[in-house]
């Protein structure tokens, strides 16, 4: 088989002929450079717990100084590890179209937030089988990549009973401890 070799700054790697008859040659070549110049970084990793039935966010951001006055060219892809599409945001505008039905009416963005930098979202209502990872890809400008995974548990475990005392119950107790001071 024929062989190209291809110098890419350091980078030296041997490529088939055929590959550089099609459009396929600029795709690998893209890769590389983005690759080669750092522009592929690794991604951010993010562990969220949640609570069935209960709402849990998924944080993915760039710094504000690097979106100011770009938001437009900007786009961000929200997809679960089974690539549904859970929501897009392009261009500052959120587009669930093509929505996977699991997260209808589920999902939340905050738009106020785009221009700082903050693509985060709100799932609600969360159900164990939403336990998985979520990828955030930010295109534009600038890249970022962040992976979610949420860990969803039942309803009251590992949490105690959170709830505000009533005031029957502070009364009660601050009348007990009356009583055993007077005592």
């Amino acid at each position: 088989m024929a062989m190209k070799i291809i110098h890419v700054g350091l980078l030296v790697s041997s490529v088939p002929l055929w590959a550089f008859d099609t459009a396929f040659s600029w795709y690998i070549i893209s890769v590389l450079l983005l690759d080669f110049t750092g522009a592929f970084s690794e991604p951010v990793r993010v562990t969220v717990k949640g609570f069935v039935g209960e709402s849990a966010v998924f944080p993915c951001s760039i710094p504000d100084s690097e979106i100011q006055g770009k938001i437009e060219k900007f786009n961000v892809h929200w997809r679960d590890n089974e690539d549904k599409l859970v929501c897009d945001i392009i261009a500052s505008n959120r587009t669930c179209t093509d929505q996977d039905p699991k997260y209808k009416f589920r999902v939340e963005t905050f738009p106020d937030e785009y221009k700082k930098g903050n693509f985060s979202i709100k799932l609600s209502s969360l159900q164990k089988t939403d336990a998985r990872k979520y990828i955030c890809h930010i295109t534009g400008p600038s890249q970022n990549h962040t992976i979610t995974e949420l860990h969803v548990e039942d309803g009251q475990h590992g949490r105690g009973n959170h709830r505000k005392p009533s005031s029957t119950m502070l009364f009660i107790s601050f009348f007990l401890i009356a009583i055993l001071m007077l005592s």
